[in-house]
């Protein structure tokens, strides 16, 4: 290995050699200060409740619902629980499949349409809607 003029390199063991490979790597990969991965686990926990909060009121403040699995399913879901509440074409329906899915606990079906009847069960997507 050639040297500049003026300036001696000892030269190093293979060791050596490594460690300050290693420790430039290291140095180059570290994460800079601020960054997600330099946070603990305090921090992070904050990091994760703010961006839930965001998240939260971003879906909030949307002039329509994302038409994701879980929207659809509740969709469907307060769309039954108002017809078994008013007692609406279909009703029978709704209560069969309930029967069907409770078919162990016999007073689950009544006691939900008795629950939806009394307005003690509330629509979730429904009630978002008629706000906006």
């Amino acid at each position: 290995m050639e040297t500049p003029i003026g300036h001696v390199q000892k030269q190093k063991s293979p060791d050596e050699a490594l460690t300050q490979l290693y420790e430039l790597l290291a140095a180059k990969n570290a994460p800079k200060p601020g960054s997600f991965t330099s946070l603990n686990e305090d921090q992070k926990r904050e990091y994760f409740r703010l961006a839930r909060r965001r998240s939260r009121a971003r879906v909030r403040a949307a002039p329509s619902v994302a038409a994701t699995a879980a929207n659809i399913n509740q969709a469907l879901a307060d769309a039954a629980l108002m017809i078994l509440a008013t007692d609406a074409p279909g009703a029978d329906q709704v209560r069969k499949v309930l029967a069907t899915i409770f078919e162990q606990r016999p007073g689950v079906p009544i006691s939900i349409e008795t629950k939806a009847k009394g307005g003690k069960l509330k629509t979730k997507l429904i009630a978002r809607a008629n706000d906006v």
